[in-house]
Protein backbone atom coordinates (compact mmCIF):
# COMPACT_ATOMS: atom_id res chain seq x y z
CA UNK A 1 0.00 0.00 0.00
CA UNK A 2 2.86 2.37 0.84
CA UNK A 3 4.51 1.83 -2.52
CA UNK A 4 1.24 2.34 -4.39
CA UNK A 5 0.73 5.64 -2.59
CA UNK A 6 4.30 6.60 -3.49
CA UNK A 7 3.72 5.82 -7.17
CA UNK A 8 0.45 7.73 -7.15
CA UNK A 9 2.26 10.72 -5.66
CA UNK A 10 4.99 10.53 -8.30
CA UNK A 11 2.41 10.32 -11.06
CA UNK A 12 0.59 13.37 -9.69
CA UNK A 13 3.69 15.56 -9.55
CA UNK A 14 3.08 18.56 -11.79
CA UNK A 15 5.38 19.14 -14.73
CA UNK A 16 5.77 22.51 -16.42
CA UNK A 17 6.44 22.33 -20.18
CA UNK A 18 10.23 22.22 -20.38
CA UNK A 19 12.74 23.89 -22.63
CA UNK A 20 14.72 21.55 -24.83
CA UNK A 21 18.00 20.61 -23.10
CA UNK A 22 19.69 20.48 -26.51
CA UNK A 23 18.59 23.72 -28.22
CA UNK A 24 16.69 25.64 -25.55
CA UNK A 25 13.42 25.85 -27.50
CA UNK A 26 10.00 25.10 -25.91
CA UNK A 27 8.98 21.44 -26.12
CA UNK A 28 5.55 20.09 -27.01
CA UNK A 29 3.62 17.55 -24.94
CA UNK A 30 3.07 14.24 -26.76
CA UNK A 31 1.58 11.79 -24.27
CA UNK A 32 1.78 10.20 -20.82
CA UNK A 33 4.02 7.17 -20.50
CA UNK A 34 4.29 4.57 -17.75
CA UNK A 35 7.56 3.60 -16.06
CA UNK A 36 8.16 0.60 -13.80
CA UNK A 37 10.36 1.58 -10.89
CA UNK A 38 11.86 -0.44 -8.04
CA UNK A 39 12.13 1.54 -4.81
CA UNK A 40 12.98 0.51 -1.26
CA UNK A 41 9.25 -0.15 -0.79
CA UNK A 42 8.90 -2.48 -3.77
CA UNK A 43 8.21 -2.40 -7.51
CA UNK A 44 5.35 -0.55 -9.16
CA UNK A 45 4.61 1.89 -11.97
CA UNK A 46 4.04 5.62 -12.25
CA UNK A 47 3.29 7.87 -15.19
CA UNK A 48 5.10 10.91 -16.55
CA UNK A 49 4.84 13.31 -19.44
CA UNK A 50 6.69 12.72 -22.68
CA UNK A 51 7.79 15.80 -24.65
CA UNK A 52 9.18 16.48 -28.14
CA UNK A 53 11.19 19.42 -29.40
CA UNK A 54 9.90 20.17 -32.89
CA UNK A 55 12.92 22.37 -33.57
CA UNK A 56 15.61 19.67 -33.20
CA UNK A 57 13.69 16.43 -32.66
CA UNK A 58 14.94 15.89 -29.10
CA UNK A 59 12.76 13.75 -26.80
CA UNK A 60 12.64 14.45 -23.06
CA UNK A 61 10.98 13.15 -19.88
CA UNK A 62 11.76 15.80 -17.25
CA UNK A 63 10.28 13.82 -14.35
CA UNK A 64 12.85 11.04 -14.86
CA UNK A 65 15.64 13.58 -14.44
CA UNK A 66 13.92 15.23 -11.50
CA UNK A 67 13.61 11.90 -9.67
CA UNK A 68 17.08 10.66 -10.62
CA UNK A 69 15.77 7.66 -12.56
CA UNK A 70 16.78 8.60 -16.11
CA UNK A 71 17.88 5.44 -17.95
CA UNK A 72 17.35 3.24 -14.89
CA UNK A 73 14.54 1.22 -13.33
CA UNK A 74 15.88 1.64 -9.78
CA UNK A 75 15.39 4.54 -7.41
CA UNK A 76 18.38 6.41 -5.92
CA UNK A 77 17.70 4.68 -2.58
CA UNK A 78 17.92 1.22 -4.13
CA UNK A 79 21.07 2.15 -6.02
CA UNK A 80 22.68 3.42 -2.81
CA UNK A 81 21.75 0.22 -0.98
CA UNK A 82 23.08 -1.92 -3.82
CA UNK A 83 26.36 0.00 -3.94
CA UNK A 84 26.98 -0.17 -0.19
CA UNK A 85 26.16 -3.87 -0.02
CA UNK A 86 28.24 -4.61 -3.14
CA UNK A 87 31.17 -2.90 -1.50
CA UNK A 88 30.93 -5.37 1.39
CA UNK A 89 30.21 -8.60 -0.49
CA UNK A 90 29.71 -10.27 -3.83
CA UNK A 91 26.99 -9.20 -6.24
CA UNK A 92 25.20 -12.51 -5.68
CA UNK A 93 25.26 -11.93 -1.92
CA UNK A 94 23.96 -8.39 -2.41
CA UNK A 95 21.06 -9.66 -4.51
CA UNK A 96 20.19 -12.28 -1.86
CA UNK A 97 20.33 -9.78 1.02
CA UNK A 98 18.01 -7.34 -0.75
CA UNK A 99 15.54 -10.15 -1.45
CA UNK A 100 15.68 -11.60 2.06
CA UNK A 101 15.70 -8.38 4.09
CA UNK A 102 13.70 -5.93 1.98
CA UNK A 103 11.84 -8.20 -0.46
CA UNK A 104 13.40 -6.24 -3.34
CA UNK A 105 14.27 -8.07 -6.53
CA UNK A 106 17.59 -6.93 -8.03
CA UNK A 107 19.54 -9.56 -9.95
CA UNK A 108 23.25 -10.12 -9.34
CA UNK A 109 23.97 -8.76 -12.82
CA UNK A 110 21.95 -5.63 -12.09
CA UNK A 111 23.78 -5.23 -8.78
CA UNK A 112 27.09 -5.42 -10.63
CA UNK A 113 25.95 -2.87 -13.20
CA UNK A 114 24.72 -0.43 -10.54
CA UNK A 115 27.85 -0.72 -8.37
CA UNK A 116 30.21 -0.37 -11.30
CA UNK A 117 28.33 2.67 -12.59
CA UNK A 118 28.75 4.25 -9.17
CA UNK A 119 32.46 3.45 -9.25
CA UNK A 120 32.80 4.96 -12.71
CA UNK A 121 31.06 8.10 -11.50
CA UNK A 122 33.52 8.33 -8.61
CA UNK A 123 36.40 7.91 -11.07
CA UNK A 124 35.03 10.65 -13.33
CA UNK A 125 34.54 12.97 -10.37
CA UNK A 126 38.14 12.41 -9.29
CA UNK A 127 39.46 13.10 -12.80
CA UNK A 128 37.48 16.35 -12.90
CA UNK A 129 38.90 17.41 -9.52
CA UNK A 130 42.40 16.48 -10.63
CA UNK A 131 42.13 18.56 -13.80
CA UNK A 132 40.78 21.48 -11.80
CA UNK A 133 43.61 21.16 -9.29
CA UNK A 134 46.29 21.07 -11.99
CA UNK A 135 44.78 24.20 -13.55
CA UNK A 136 44.77 26.03 -10.22
CA UNK A 137 48.36 24.97 -9.45
CA UNK A 138 49.57 26.24 -12.83
CA UNK A 139 47.61 29.46 -12.33
CA UNK A 140 49.08 29.96 -8.85
CA UNK A 141 52.61 29.33 -10.11
CA UNK A 142 52.19 31.94 -12.83
CA UNK A 143 50.77 34.51 -10.42
CA UNK A 144 53.09 34.20 -7.43
CA UNK A 145 53.45 37.35 -5.34
CA UNK A 146 54.59 38.27 -1.86
CA UNK A 147 51.08 39.22 -0.72
CA UNK A 148 49.87 35.62 -0.73
CA UNK A 149 49.63 34.43 2.89
CA UNK A 150 50.65 30.84 3.67
CA UNK A 151 47.91 28.64 5.17
CA UNK A 152 47.72 28.31 8.92
CA UNK A 153 49.45 25.14 10.13
CA UNK A 154 46.72 23.27 11.99
CA UNK A 155 47.72 19.63 11.37
CA UNK A 156 50.62 18.44 13.57
CA UNK A 157 51.57 15.40 11.47
CA UNK A 158 50.21 14.33 8.08
CA UNK A 159 50.98 10.78 6.88
CA UNK A 160 50.95 9.34 3.37
CA UNK A 161 51.36 5.58 2.90
CA UNK A 162 51.20 3.52 -0.28
CA UNK A 163 51.70 -0.05 -1.46
CA UNK A 164 50.65 -2.48 -4.17
CA UNK A 165 48.78 -5.79 -4.19
CA UNK A 166 47.88 -8.20 -6.98
CA UNK A 167 44.28 -8.69 -8.12
CA UNK A 168 43.19 -11.81 -10.08
CA UNK A 169 42.19 -10.73 -13.59
CA UNK A 170 40.46 -12.16 -16.62
CA UNK A 171 42.82 -13.67 -19.19
CA UNK A 172 42.31 -10.86 -21.67
CA UNK A 173 43.53 -8.36 -19.06
CA UNK A 174 46.85 -10.16 -18.55
CA UNK A 175 47.58 -11.15 -22.15
CA UNK A 176 51.22 -10.48 -23.00
CA UNK A 177 52.12 -9.44 -19.46
CA UNK A 178 54.93 -11.14 -17.56
CA UNK A 179 54.17 -12.60 -14.16
CA UNK A 180 55.06 -15.16 -11.51
CA UNK A 181 53.55 -18.25 -13.14
CA UNK A 182 55.87 -21.11 -14.10
CA UNK A 183 55.60 -20.17 -17.77
CA UNK A 184 56.30 -16.51 -17.00
CA UNK A 185 52.71 -15.39 -17.60
CA UNK A 186 50.61 -13.28 -15.25
CA UNK A 187 47.31 -14.02 -13.56
CA UNK A 188 47.11 -10.78 -11.64
CA UNK A 189 47.63 -7.07 -12.07
CA UNK A 190 48.88 -4.76 -9.38
CA UNK A 191 46.40 -2.46 -7.70
CA UNK A 192 48.15 0.52 -6.17
CA UNK A 193 46.59 1.64 -2.91
CA UNK A 194 47.31 4.70 -0.85
CA UNK A 195 46.05 6.10 2.42
CA UNK A 196 46.27 9.37 4.30
CA UNK A 197 45.78 9.94 8.02
CA UNK A 198 46.77 12.48 10.62
CA UNK A 199 48.34 12.35 14.06
CA UNK A 200 47.83 14.89 16.81
CA UNK A 201 49.03 13.24 20.00
CA UNK A 202 50.92 10.36 21.61
CA UNK A 203 49.81 7.77 24.15
CA UNK A 204 51.02 7.45 27.75
CA UNK A 205 54.10 5.55 26.52
CA UNK A 206 55.02 8.33 24.13
CA UNK A 207 54.07 6.36 21.03
CA UNK A 208 52.21 8.18 18.22
CA UNK A 209 48.43 7.72 17.98
CA UNK A 210 46.52 7.90 14.71
CA UNK A 211 43.69 10.42 14.89
CA UNK A 212 40.29 8.68 14.99
CA UNK A 213 38.30 8.76 11.76
CA UNK A 214 41.15 10.49 9.90
CA UNK A 215 42.03 7.72 7.45
CA UNK A 216 41.05 7.87 3.80
CA UNK A 217 41.93 5.41 1.03
CA UNK A 218 42.41 5.77 -2.71
CA UNK A 219 43.73 3.54 -5.45
CA UNK A 220 43.49 1.99 -8.89
CA UNK A 221 45.17 -0.35 -11.32
CA UNK A 222 47.26 2.24 -13.11
CA UNK A 223 50.83 3.33 -13.85
CA UNK A 224 53.07 4.66 -11.11
CA UNK A 225 52.98 8.07 -12.82
CA UNK A 226 49.18 8.30 -12.70
CA UNK A 227 49.10 6.94 -9.17
CA UNK A 228 51.58 9.62 -8.12
CA UNK A 229 49.18 12.27 -9.42
CA UNK A 230 46.35 10.56 -7.53
CA UNK A 231 48.32 10.64 -4.28
CA UNK A 232 49.16 14.32 -4.76
CA UNK A 233 45.55 15.31 -5.45
CA UNK A 234 44.31 13.38 -2.42
CA UNK A 235 46.97 14.97 -0.22
CA UNK A 236 46.02 18.49 -1.33
CA UNK A 237 42.32 17.74 -0.79
CA UNK A 238 43.07 16.45 2.70
CA UNK A 239 44.83 19.72 3.62
CA UNK A 240 48.51 18.83 3.34
CA UNK A 241 49.34 22.56 3.04
CA UNK A 242 48.18 23.00 6.65
CA UNK A 243 50.49 20.31 8.03
CA UNK A 244 53.49 21.07 10.22
CA UNK A 245 55.11 17.81 9.14
CA UNK A 246 54.41 15.55 6.18
CA UNK A 247 55.58 11.94 6.42
CA UNK A 248 55.79 9.56 3.44
CA UNK A 249 55.94 6.02 4.84
CA UNK A 250 56.37 2.96 2.59
CA UNK A 251 58.36 -0.17 1.95
CA UNK A 252 61.56 -0.14 -0.08
CA UNK A 253 60.01 -0.10 -3.58
CA UNK A 254 61.76 2.50 -5.74
CA UNK A 255 58.60 3.55 -7.58
CA UNK A 256 57.17 4.75 -4.28
CA UNK A 257 60.21 6.85 -3.44
CA UNK A 258 60.12 8.31 -6.95
CA UNK A 259 56.58 9.51 -6.19
CA UNK A 260 57.72 10.94 -2.86
CA UNK A 261 60.68 12.77 -4.45
CA UNK A 262 58.56 14.20 -7.26
CA UNK A 263 55.38 15.24 -5.46
CA UNK A 264 56.40 15.55 -1.80
CA UNK A 265 59.97 16.88 -1.67
CA UNK A 266 59.25 18.45 1.73
CA UNK A 267 58.17 15.13 3.29
CA UNK A 268 60.08 13.08 5.83
CA UNK A 269 60.63 9.73 4.08
CA UNK A 270 60.57 6.59 6.25
CA UNK A 271 61.05 2.96 5.22
CA UNK A 272 58.66 0.69 7.08
CA UNK A 273 60.68 -0.74 9.98
CA UNK A 274 59.08 -4.17 9.71
CA UNK A 275 59.86 -4.40 6.01
CA UNK A 276 63.48 -3.44 6.68
CA UNK A 277 63.64 -5.93 9.55
CA UNK A 278 62.41 -8.72 7.28
CA UNK A 279 65.35 -8.03 4.96
CA UNK A 280 67.72 -8.55 7.88
CA UNK A 281 65.93 -11.64 9.21
CA UNK A 282 65.98 -13.25 5.75
CA UNK A 283 69.68 -12.53 5.31
CA UNK A 284 70.53 -13.94 8.75
CA UNK A 285 68.64 -17.17 8.03
CA UNK A 286 70.62 -17.60 4.81
CA UNK A 287 73.96 -16.84 6.44
CA UNK A 288 73.52 -18.97 9.53
CA UNK A 289 71.72 -22.19 10.50
CA UNK A 290 72.74 -22.52 14.16
CA UNK A 291 69.87 -21.34 16.44
CA UNK A 292 72.05 -19.70 19.08
CA UNK A 293 74.06 -17.80 16.48
CA UNK A 294 70.86 -16.77 14.68
CA UNK A 295 69.50 -15.36 17.94
CA UNK A 296 72.76 -13.54 18.65
CA UNK A 297 72.96 -12.04 15.16
CA UNK A 298 69.30 -11.05 15.29
CA UNK A 299 69.72 -9.18 18.58
CA UNK A 300 72.85 -7.45 17.32
CA UNK A 301 71.81 -6.53 13.77
CA UNK A 302 68.14 -5.76 14.43
CA UNK A 303 69.23 -3.71 17.43
CA UNK A 304 71.47 -1.62 15.19
CA UNK A 305 68.66 -1.26 12.66
CA UNK A 306 66.16 -0.04 15.28
CA UNK A 307 68.68 2.56 16.41
CA UNK A 308 69.04 3.72 12.83
CA UNK A 309 72.78 3.02 12.91
CA UNK A 310 72.81 1.89 9.30
CA UNK A 311 76.54 2.49 8.79
CA UNK A 312 77.27 0.34 11.85
CA UNK A 313 74.83 -2.34 10.64
CA UNK A 314 76.31 -2.54 7.15
CA UNK A 315 79.80 -2.79 8.63
CA UNK A 316 78.67 -5.75 10.77
CA UNK A 317 77.12 -7.47 7.75
CA UNK A 318 80.17 -6.83 5.61
CA UNK A 319 82.47 -8.26 8.31
CA UNK A 320 80.46 -11.47 8.66
CA UNK A 321 82.14 -14.43 6.87
CA UNK A 322 79.61 -15.15 4.13
CA UNK A 323 80.10 -18.08 1.72
CA UNK A 324 80.98 -17.25 -1.87
CA UNK A 325 77.55 -18.12 -3.28
CA UNK A 326 75.94 -15.51 -1.00
CA UNK A 327 78.37 -12.66 -1.67
CA UNK A 328 76.18 -11.04 -4.30
CA UNK A 329 73.11 -11.21 -2.07
CA UNK A 330 75.04 -9.68 0.84
CA UNK A 331 76.12 -6.83 -1.42
CA UNK A 332 72.54 -6.27 -2.55
CA UNK A 333 71.33 -6.02 1.04
CA UNK A 334 74.13 -3.66 1.98
CA UNK A 335 73.32 -1.46 -1.03
CA UNK A 336 69.64 -1.53 -0.09
CA UNK A 337 70.44 -0.36 3.44
CA UNK A 338 72.85 2.36 2.33
CA UNK A 339 70.49 3.67 -0.34
CA UNK A 340 67.77 4.03 2.28
CA UNK A 341 69.89 4.96 5.28
CA UNK A 342 68.34 8.42 5.75
CA UNK A 343 64.91 6.78 5.63
CA UNK A 344 65.93 4.37 8.39
CA UNK A 345 66.96 6.69 11.22
CA UNK A 346 64.37 4.99 13.41
CA UNK A 347 65.59 6.20 16.80
CA UNK A 348 65.52 9.76 15.49
CA UNK A 349 62.01 9.34 14.06
CA UNK A 350 60.72 7.81 17.28
CA UNK A 351 62.22 10.68 19.29
CA UNK A 352 60.11 12.96 17.10
CA UNK A 353 57.02 10.87 17.96
CA UNK A 354 56.56 9.65 14.37
CA UNK A 355 55.22 6.33 13.14
CA UNK A 356 57.89 4.05 11.67
CA UNK A 357 55.62 1.20 10.54
CA UNK A 358 53.28 1.22 7.55
CA UNK A 359 50.71 -1.03 9.19
CA UNK A 360 47.79 1.11 8.06
CA UNK A 361 48.41 0.53 4.35
CA UNK A 362 49.42 -3.10 4.93
CA UNK A 363 46.05 -3.68 6.59
CA UNK A 364 44.38 -1.61 3.88
CA UNK A 365 45.67 -3.91 1.14
CA UNK A 366 43.94 -6.77 2.95
CA UNK A 367 40.72 -5.06 4.00
CA UNK A 368 40.12 -2.53 1.23
CA UNK A 369 41.35 -4.65 -1.70
CA UNK A 370 41.77 -8.26 -0.61
CA UNK A 371 38.55 -8.74 1.32
CA UNK A 372 36.41 -7.71 -1.66
CA UNK A 373 38.44 -8.30 -4.83
CA UNK A 374 40.61 -11.32 -4.04
CA UNK A 375 38.11 -13.96 -2.93
CA UNK A 376 38.13 -17.49 -4.33
CA UNK A 377 36.93 -17.73 -7.92
CA UNK A 378 37.01 -14.00 -8.61
CA UNK A 379 38.49 -12.73 -11.87
CA UNK A 380 38.09 -9.08 -12.78
CA UNK A 381 38.07 -6.91 -15.87
CA UNK A 382 40.17 -3.76 -15.60
CA UNK A 383 37.02 -1.63 -15.76
CA UNK A 384 35.23 -3.68 -13.12
CA UNK A 385 38.20 -3.83 -10.77
CA UNK A 386 38.86 -0.09 -10.89
CA UNK A 387 35.17 0.64 -10.39
CA UNK A 388 34.98 -1.54 -7.30
CA UNK A 389 38.27 -0.18 -5.94
CA UNK A 390 36.77 3.31 -6.20
CA UNK A 391 33.58 2.18 -4.45
CA UNK A 392 35.47 0.30 -1.76
CA UNK A 393 37.80 3.21 -1.03
CA UNK A 394 34.88 5.63 -0.80
CA UNK A 395 32.94 3.27 1.46
CA UNK A 396 35.83 2.80 3.89
CA UNK A 397 37.21 6.35 3.91
CA UNK A 398 36.41 8.77 6.68
CA UNK A 399 35.94 11.79 4.41
CA UNK A 400 34.18 10.39 1.33
CA UNK A 401 30.46 9.95 0.78
CA UNK A 402 29.60 6.94 -1.34
CA UNK A 403 25.96 7.93 -1.05
CA UNK A 404 26.40 10.99 -3.23
CA UNK A 405 27.78 9.01 -6.16
CA UNK A 406 25.24 6.17 -6.15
Amino acid sequence: MGNRACMAFLSALSEAPPLCPACGQPMSFLERRSKTLTTLMGTDSFSRSYYLCEACGQHHMPKDHLLGVHHTAFSPGVRRAVTILSSAGSFEWTSDVLADVADISVSAKECQRIAEQTGEKLICEFEARKNELWSSVISAQSNLNDSVCPPEKTIPAFYIEADGTGIPMMKRETAGRTGKQEDGSAKTREAKLGCIFTQTKADEKGDPVRDPKSTSYFGAIETAELFGERVYVQAIERGMQRANRVVFLADGAKWLWNIADLHFPQAIQIVDLYHASEHIHTLIRKLCSIPDQIAELTDDWIGALKQGDIEVLTAKIEAYPAPDHLQDEVKREINYLLENKERMRYAKFKSQCLFVGSGVIEAGCKTVIGKRLKNSGMFWSLRGANSMIAVRCADLSCNMDIMGAA
